[in-house]
């Protein structure tokens, strides 16, 4: 049953006002390694990282462009702490600097520094550290690439921010080809490509958009089963795709790459089926009918992604649904999550990393509060068809999807 406009509209403000409230709680001033303002995850840290900070920052500048200031800063910290070849810690730590569990930031500085510029209407400030950022985005592929294959690997599953991920956790470092982290590459490259371009750098820019094309061809030649209709991921040690249906399948979506017969393949088969991904409470991280999928309350030693809801990844899914022509499903996903998000706020005060796919109860990190501010606006984007970071949506122009 479809809910009704006004108890939509009701919903959708009551997220805005109560969870776009809790801001402040994300927000550090400069210390110690970390020499500008900076955003961290609510709770126990005081640490920047990548991911967190990334998407917190998605929000922050949805609601006043000002904000950008922090994505920019996000940039200039990340890259104090980048090396000569580029390698970049994907966290840092203000009492001790870089963090050597995470080996390289996941592909998102060209999409930060993007981000941040267009909402402060400066591109200016990249230029003193564009040898820099592009040392650091090309680090990957000339680090951690498959030269059989062209695609991009994570170093090991902490890297990747998805734990636990079933196609990543226990395998060899530096082996996984996954769907997240080559769709967050091809973004992070289109994102350079307009950059250079703003910097009247206009062979850097061409390099960048050839680097976004071949990698987009790579992911549908390599990671795309057609027999499967989706994308799975790749071992680049052992030779052969990975055949479990898990949140990083569904990230080439978001990036756009599939065309709009793959896409419609693939979320008929497995996103829109409650046999699969499809739950009550949004889009589970691991489909219910794999082995290893699981809904456990655990945080240490890792994070759990075998099962339960996380509200970032549904945030980019609920967008690659409005892309792909599923607005009532898009509408439907906010609807569910930005639910589970007050529930919690209603019941317990605060809000938790995720969520039990199959009850809702919330589960691990209590008080948390990051990428979840991004539920603040799920409704408003979904009924309005927007991205609110972008509404140019410029990382997307031209793509196959």
């Amino acid at each position: 049953m479809t809910t009704a406009k006004s108890e939509l509209d009701k919903l959708a403000a009551d997220a805005r006002e109560r969870i776009g409230a809790l801001r402040s709680r994300v927000l550090r001033r400069a210390n110690g390694a970390l020499p500008y303002d900076y955003i961290v995850p609510s709770g126990v840290y005081e640490e920047q990282w990548d991911w967190d900070a990334f998407f917190v920052g998605l929000h922050l500048i949805s609601a006043d462009k000002a904000d950008g200031i922090y994505l920019k800063n996000w940039c200039l910290n990340f890259l104090r702490h980048t090396e000569p070849d580029g390698q970049t810690p994907g966290g840092i730590r203000p009492w001790a600097g870089r963090d050597a569990r995470l080996y390289h930031i996941k592909p998102l500085m060209g999409q930060a520094a993007y981000y941040a510029s267009i909402a402060l209407g400066d591109f200016g400030w990249i230029g003193p550290v564009w040898d820099q950022m592009s040392a650091c985005v090309t680090y990957r592929e000339r680090m951690m690439s498959d030269r059989a294959t062209g695609l991009v690997k994570w170093w090991d599953s902490i890297e990747s921010g998805a734990d636990n991920n079933p196609t990543l956790v226990r395998r060899y470092h530096n082996s996984i080809a996954a769907g997240d982290v080559n769709g967050f590459m091809v973004l992070d490259y289109r994102a350079m490509a307009i950059i250079a371009g703003r910097l009247g750098k206009p062979s850097e820019a061409d390099a960048f958009r050839e680097r976004a094309r071949a990698l987009a061809d790579a992911v549908n030649r390599h990671l795309w089963d057609p027999a499967d209709s989706t994308y799975y991921s790749y071992d680049a040690v052992e030779g052969a795709r990975i055949r479990c249906v898990t949140y990083s399948n569904l990230i080439p979506l978001w990036a756009r790459l599939a065309s709009a017969e793959q896409a419609r393949a693939m979320i008929d088969r497995y996103v829109l089926d409650p046999a699969k991904l499809w739950s009550p409470f949004g889009i589970r991280s691991v489909a219910a009918d794999e082995p290893s999928y699981n809904n456990e309350n655990v945080i240490k030693p890792y994070s759990n992604w075998q099962g339960p809801i996380w509200p970032h990844f549904n945030w980019m899914a609920m967008h690659a649904l409005l892309h792909y022509g599923y607005p009532e499903a898009a509408l439907t996903v906010a609807e569910r999550v930005s639910r589970l998000c007050l529930a919690d706020l209603t019941a317990n005060g605060m809000m938790h990393e995720n969520y039990h796919a199959e009850t809702g109860a919330p589960l691990a990190a209590p008080d948390f509060v990051s990428w979840n501010l991004l539920v603040a606006q799920m409704i408003e984007e979904a009924s309005a068809g927007t991205f609110k970071p972008d509404p140019a949506q410029s990382l997307w122009s031209g793509c196959r999807g």
